[in-house]
């Protein structure tokens, strides 16, 4: 006998697999949950400015100052994996004067972006520590590597 449970949509008592979240009256693809966040949440003015030739041409600087490698990790554990985030130490909704600096921006992997630093950044005080070993990164990868 498979095991069922009811349609996580509030009112929705459809029996459906154990491991689904929502039958498929209620099951949305990524693309929708996307757009509807986007609809609902996402800041306009980040998003008009991850879409602006200026921020293409930061993350393309930063990444070729950074030889397009996790600055952080090759500092932090001494491992060379390749960038695919650049990351603002300092948040657009922190200080949006800082969006385009080139020394607000690291180059880091998925793996350190979401694990290590949006960790690191949920709490005020584990944020400024982090800001401070991500600027310490990037002036110890200049010094170290580029010859900055």
């Amino acid at each position: 006998m498979e095991l069922k449970k009811y349609c996580a949509k509030c009112g929705c008592n459809r029996l459906i697999d154990i491991t689904k979240t929502y039958c498929n009256a209620h099951e949305r693809t990524k693309a929708e949950s996307d757009a509807e966040y986007d609809r609902k949440y996402r800041d306009k003015k980040a998003k008009a400015f991850y879409n602006s030739s200026e921020w293409k041409t930061a993350r393309a600087a930063a990444l070729a100052r950074d030889t397009g490698i996790d600055v952080y990790l090759y500092i932090t554990e001494g491992r060379i994996i390749p960038a695919t985030i650049v990351h603002h130490i300092v948040e657009l909704r922190e200080d949006y004067t800082k969006r385009s600096t080139l020394s607000n921006l690291i180059s880091v992997s998925e793996e350190t972006h979401e694990g290590t630093i949006k960790k690191a950044y949920s709490k005020v005080d584990t944020k400024r520590k982090m800001q401070q070993d991500l600027r310490r990164a990037v002036e110890e990868y200049q010094k170290k590597v580029v010859g900055g």
